[in-house]
C-alpha cells in the first residue's frame, strides 16, 4: 500500500506540473506560428469494437457466532426536593405625584393707593379630607371721583373642610366678609366734604354652610343635603337672615330610567325701617331616561311662597332633552319655568348703592324656553342657541328721583319678556394656549317700562391664557358692553350709557417652583365707563407683587 501511494502522488505532481512546462514553451517561442487548418465538414470517425467482460466478485461470507451479551440495570433511589418558584409580579413603576404646596402668600401693590394681600393655609395631600383657611384684602384708597369720596375695599375670611369616607361625602365653609363702598353719585355741582360719613356704605357679611352626599356607584340609591345661613348687615341699620335647607333623592328604576325627587326652602327675615319675612318651599318629582346618545327628562315644580307680589301656589312644568348626532353636533332644549328668589344680599351684589326703604320681591318666571346646538370639533367646543323668558314682577334699578346716588328697585307687574341669543366657544391651540369666546344679544319688551332700565343690550367677552417656556403664564381678556339704559329725572327722559370697553393682562413670572412674581393691568383702553348711571369705574389700574408656595 505505501509504493501505490507514492505512485499516486508522482502522478499528480507531474500532471499539475505540465500547464507550467507549456507556459515556458509558449513564452520561448514569442507568438503562434503560420499554419494552414483544414476542417473537413463529411469525415466520419469509425472506432474499432472492443468486446467488454467483467468478471463477477463474490461477497464475502459473513461469521456468525454464539456472543452472549448481559446487560446490568442497576436500581436509582433518587429523592427530588420540593421546587419553590418565586415569581415576583411586574410592578409598574408608578409616577410621582407632583410636589404639592397647601399654603400661599401673595402680596401686591398698585395705583389709587390699592393694597392686596391673600393667604392660604391648607393641609397637605390626603385622601380622607381636607381643611383649610384663606385670607383676601384689596382695597383702593382712591377712585375716580373726587379722590376718597369713591375708595372701596373688600376683605374675606373663610375656612372650610371636607371629610370623603366609604360611599358618602361631608363638607361645610363659613365666612365672614367685610365690602366698602361711597355713594359717589351724587351730583357734581353739589359739593361734598371729602371723607363724609354719609357716603359711606359698608357690608358686613357672614354665613355657615352643612352639606352631605352619601352617592355610591355600588348604590341604586343616593341622597343628597344641605343647611346654610346667610346673613348680612350695613351701617345704615338694614339686615337680612337667610336660611336654605335643601334635599335630593335618586333612585335608579331600571337600567336607563331614573327617578327624582328635590325639596327644599328659604326663609327670609329682612329688616328696614320694617320688618318682613318671607318662605318659599318648593318639590319637584322627575324621571330622567338616558339613551345611547340622547337623554330625557320630565317633571314638575311645585312651590308655595309668601310674597305679597307672587301668587301663593304656582305649578310648573320642567322638561328638558338633549340629543347628540356625534361628537361633532347635538341638540339641546327645555320648557320650564319658576320663581327667581329675590334677597336683599343678592340685590345688593349686583348694585352695592341701593338706597334704603327698598321692598324686596320675588320675580315669577312663568315660562323658561331654551333651544340650541353644541359640539366639540378637533380644536374647539361650541354651543349657540337662544332663550326665551316671560317673568311678571321684574324688578330692574332705577336712580332714586331724591338722590341720584342712589337706586330704588321698581316692578313690572305686566309680562316682562327676555330674549337671549348666544355663542359659547372654546379653542385649545396647543398645550400652552387657550382661548374663550362669548356673544349675548338681548332684547326686552316691557309692559310697563319704556325701557328696561341698566340692562345689557349686547355683551361680547373674549380671554384666553398662555404659557411661555414653562415661565411665563399670561391672562388676557377683552369685554364690550353696550345698551344700557338710565332714567335721568333731571331731564325727565332716558338717557343711553356710553359702551365699556374694558381690556385686561395678567402676567405671572415663575423664579421658581415657589416664588413667583406678578403684574397686572386692567382696564387698558382707560376708559371711565359707566354700568350704573352716575358711577363712572376707575381708569388704567395696574398692580405688581410676588407669591410664595410653602
Amino acid at each position: 500500500m505505501p509504493k501505490m501511494y507514492k505512485s499516486l502522488l508522482f502522478c499528480i505532481c507531474l500532471l499539475m506540473s505540465l500547464p507550467a512546462w507549456s507556459q515556458e514553451q509558449w513564452e520561448e517561442a514569442g507568438e503562434i506560428q503560420e499554419a494552414e487548418v483544414v476542417i473537413e465538414k463529411d469525415r466520419e470517425i469509425v472506432l474499432p469494437f472492443q468486446p467488454r467482460s467483467f468478471e463477477k466478485i463474490p461477497p464475502a461470507a459473513i461469521e456468525t457466532g454464539g456472543i452472549k451479551q448481559e446487560y446490568v440495570f442497576p436500581a436509582l433511589d433518587v429523592t427530588v426536593p420540593p421546587t419553590t418558584v418565586d415569581i415576583k409580579a411586574l410592578k409598574l413603576q408608578s409616577e410621582p405625584l407632583e410636589k404639592y404646596y397647601g399654603n400661599l402668600v401673595k402680596l401686591g401693590y398698585g395705583n389709587y393707593n390699592s393694597p392686596l394681600g391673600e393667604l392660604y393655609l391648607y393641609n397637605k395631600r390626603n385622601k380622607q379630607y381636607l381643611a383649610g383657611f384663606q385670607a383676601k384684602h384689596l382695597s383702593f384708597g382712591k377712585g375716580p371721583v373726587d379722590g376718597k369720596n369713591s375708595a372701596s375695599g373688600e376683605t374675606l375670611l373663610k375656612g372650610e373642610a371636607s371629610y370623603f369616607g366609604d360611599g358618602f361625602t361631608a363638607s361645610g365653609d363659613a365666612y365672614y366678609k367685610l365690602s366698602r363702598f361711597n355713594f359717589y353719585g351724587y351730583d357734581p355741582s353739589v359739593s361734598v366734604t371729602e371723607g363724609e360719613d354719609s357716603l359711606k356704605r359698608n357690608f358686613n357679611k357672614y354665613g355657615v354652610s352643612v352639606n352631605i352626599d352619601n352617592s355610591s356607584s355600588e348604590s341604586d340609591i343616593s341622597i343628597s343635603g344641605g343647611l346654610a345661613y346667610n346673613g348680612q348687615s350695613d351701617n345704615l341699620d338694614i339686615s337680612e337672615n337667610w336660611v336654605k335647607v335643601n334635599a335630593d333623592l335618586s333612585m335608579e328604576l331600571q337600567s336607563a330610567l331614573t327617578g327624582h325627587v328635590g325639596v327644599f326652602a328659604d326663609l327670609i327675615s329682612y329688616k328696614d325701617s320694617l320688618s318682613t319675612s318671607r318662605q318659599r318651599i318648593g318639590l319637584e318629582p322627575s324621571v330622567v331616561y338616558t339613551g345611547d346618545n340622547y337623554q330625557v327628562s320630565a317633571g314638575i315644580r311645585y312651590l308655595y311662597q309668601s310674597d305679597s307680589l307672587v301668587p301663593a301656589s304656582q305649578l310648573y312644568p320642567v322638561l328638558k332633552g338633549k340629543y347628540q348626532f356625534g361628537k361633532l353636533f347635538g341638540i339641546f332644549g327645555e320648557l320650564s319655568g319658576n320663581s327667581q328668589l329675590n334677597t336683599w344680599q343678592s340685590m345688593t351684589d349686583r348694585n352695592p348703592y341701593l338706597a334704603t326703604g327698598v321692598d324686596i320681591h320675588n320675580s315669577n318666571n312663568i315660562l323658561n324656553l331654551g333651544l340650541g346646538a353644541q359640539g366639540n370639533l378637533a380644536f374647539m367646543s361650541y354651543k349657540a342657541g337662544l332663550s326665551q323668558k316671560v317673568f311678571k314682577q321684574f324688578g330692574v334699578f332705577l336712580n332714586s328721583p331724591d338722590d341720584p346716588s342712589k337706586f330704588i328697585l321698581a316692578y313690572d307687574t305686566a309680562n316682562f319678556k327676555v330674549l337671549d341669543l348666544y355663542l359659547a366657544s372654546d379653542f385649545y391651540i396647543g398645550s400652552s394656549l387657550n382661548l374663550g369666546l362669548q356673544v349675548n344679544y338681548y332684547n326686552y319688551q316691557s309692559g310697563t317700562f319704556e325701557e328696561a332700565w341698566h340692562m345689557p343690550g349686547y355683551r361680547i367677552a373674549f380671554n384666553g391664557s398662555f404659557l411661555a417656556f414653562n415661565k411665563m403664564r399670561t391672562k388676557a381678556g377683552l369685554a364690550y358692553l353696550g345698551g344700557i339704559k338710565a332714567y335721568d329725572w333731571n331731564l325727565g327722559q332716558s338717557k343711553e350709557l356710553k359702551a365699556a370697553t374694558d381690556i385686561y393682562i395678567d402676567l405671572d413670572y415663575l423664579l421658581s417652583e415657589r416664588a413667583t412674581i406678578f403684574l397686572q393691568f386692567h382696564n387698558l383702553a382707560n376708559q371711565q365707563y359707566q354700568l350704573l348711571s352716575n358711577y363712572p369705574v376707575r381708569g388704567l389700574t395696574f398692580k405688581a407683587g410676588f407669591s410664595y408656595s410653602f
